[in-house]
């Protein structure tokens, strides 16, 4: 019944000390819509192999044996794939390689489109270029204070410019191929506006949506979605719970994402553990009772938003 439109499987795999059976529980409760989410150079065909080789029944707690990118593969029909980067120091200080990897995975996905254009003639294939944007908590003036002993992605880059420059030229492979964006905004509200603006391509998502009201209305206005993760379900105070509310009843029905972030930001009563997309139902029970929808109408909303956000024409 329920749709993620952002959760990093093998990230879950690798915390879950090498469990992969909440993919068949995603299966077997029939989850409709999933969206594998890319952060780093080259990582879509290891995801993707990681996936098949979950559903074949290989997988051992390791990372799999190779398999060919875009045959062979056997992947639940629920679950699709994004390719981005993330602001990694490293992607930062490489940009050229970085776009030149990305670039190829966009590649692959608009060939496997083809592919299954050809065996399934009219059936919508759904995909994205994320997750990437601005990230200030880790870099600019926050990594200047984390201590010199930590490699470049666990301490960030002050390098401003490089991290801004990195996200544009995603917007621009995005806007180019008219596809959608994962973005990922934290503590860089001006910052990520001024970037989308500047590129002016405004067709995706602010995922794991961390800002208030206004800024809400700066992103919907432009024409993005706004996507909540499992940190609805944090606030304890009446003032936090009624601050929560209104930004989610200020969503638009058809600009509503709901996902997981897995294996980060598990929803109470699971918080601070690892999360999988089987606890994305505390967060639709949440979002429900806020907006006084059922759980099934709601599901359906959300459905039919991924399948809005991701087609890809």
């Amino acid at each position: 019944m329920f749709s993620d439109s952002h959760a990093h499987f093998f990230m879950i795999f690798q915390r879950n000390e090498g469990d992969p059976s909440f993919l068949h529980t995603m299966a077997e409760q029939k989850f409709r819509f999933a969206m594998d989410i890319g952060t780093q150079p080259a990582d879509l065909e290891p995801r993707q192999r990681f996936i098949s080789q979950v559903f074949e029944g290989k997988i051992s707690g390791e990372m799999p044996i190779s398999l060919p990118v875009y045959s062979n593969l056997h992947l639940p029909s629920f679950l699709h794939f994004a390719a981005g980067l993330w602001p990694h120091a490293s992607s930062i200080a490489e940009p050229e390689k970085s776009l030149k990897a990305l670039k190829a995975d966009i590649d692959t996905l608009f060939l496997q489109k083809a592919e299954s254009e050809k065996v399934y003639p009219g059936k919508p294939f759904y995909f994205s270029l994320g997750e990437c944007g601005l990230d200030r908590f880790w870099n600019g003036a926050a990594a200047e204070k984390r201590g010199g002993d930590l490699n470049p992605d666990e301490r960030g880059t002050t390098d401003i410019e490089g991290e801004e420059f990195l996200f544009k030229e995603q917007l621009k492979i995005a806007k180019e191929k008219n596809l959608s964006v994962i973005v990922h905004s934290r503590d860089a509200y001006e910052d990520t506006l001024k970037c989308i603006d500047e590129i002016g391509h405004h067709k995706g998502i602010i995922h794991c949506y961390s800002y208030g009201l206004k800024e809400a209305y700066s992103f919907l206005e432009r024409g993005w979605y706004i996507s909540f993760p499992g940190n609805v379900t944090y606030a304890k105070k009446k003032a936090d719970k009624d601050r929560i509310a209104e930004l989610v009843r200020a969503i638009p029905a058809d600009k509503l994402l709901l996902e997981t972030d897995a294996p980060y930001l598990a929803p109470v009563p699971f918080r601070g553990k690892i999360n999988t997309p089987l606890l994305i139902e505390y967060t639709y029970a949440a979002v429900s009772e806020i907006l006084g929808k059922s759980m099934e109408t709601l599901a359906e909303q959300v459905y039919q938003n991924c399948c809005s956000c991701f087609l890809v024409k």
